[in-house]
């Protein structure tokens, strides 16, 4: 009894499952734009519904519909592989416990606004690589997440960096993990030892 006590111990000591995100159900953004010292920095939060699927690229607006960013500019966001310039994969996620990581690297903004300047053009702004990878917190009990990245940007006017959050409900499948063979083959081994001393005494 003893012996199967342990390997229970052992068992429940082996790390939690991790679960594959297949959708983010989102109900809330937030988006904040470092123009730097002379611009200074453009943020907004939304409340837009939208959907991001694992594992697909989606154009405008399937993620969610354009929002209106500041007094001009009008705000979307889409996935695409950046080809043929990049070679970027689909979106991607797990969560681990409380925890939630998602590769969003493929996560695409274009801008447009009604006040275009000599810097600031729909050929610079229309298609702007935001990706990153997103982590945050995921409740377990509620699939309820709340996760956010920061992007750096280079080669684009004044615009040095963004910081960008998603929060929302999290569609997750489990995906089995099997137990370390170092693991098993202890399990096997009390689970006969306990049987060859219980045949024993038995005997005796």
């Amino acid at each position: 009894m003893g012996l199967c006590a342990g390997l229970a111990l052992c068992l429940a000591a082996l790390p939690s499952q991790a679960a594959t995100v297949t959708q983010l159900n989102i109900t809330g953004e937030s988006v904040s734009l470092n123009f730097g010292p002379v611009l200074g920095t453009l943020s907004s939060t939304f409340n837009q519904p939208g959907q991001l699927i694992m594992g697909q690229f989606q154009p405008t607006p399937n993620i969610f519909s354009p929002v209106q960013l500041g007094s001009h500019l009008t705000f979307s966001i889409f996935s695409s592989s950046g080809q043929p310039v990049l070679n970027l994969l689909p979106p991607s996620g797990t969560t681990t416990g409380n925890t939630m990581s998602v590769d969003l690297s493929s996560l695409f903004a274009g801008l447009s606004s009604t006040a275009w300047g000599s810097w600031m053009t729909p050929a610079t702004f229309g298609s702007l690589n935001i990706g990153g990878i997103a982590t945050g917190s995921f409740n377990q009990a509620t699939n309820d997440f709340n996760i956010s990245w920061t992007h750096a940007f280079t080669g684009i006017p004044f615009l040095t960096s963004g910081t960008f959050s998603l929060q929302g409900t999290a569609q997750v499948a489990a995906a089995p993990v099997p137990l370390p063979a170092a693991a098993l083959l202890f399990g096997s081994g009390l689970l006969g030892l306990a049987g060859a001393l219980r045949k024993k005494f038995n005997l005796a």
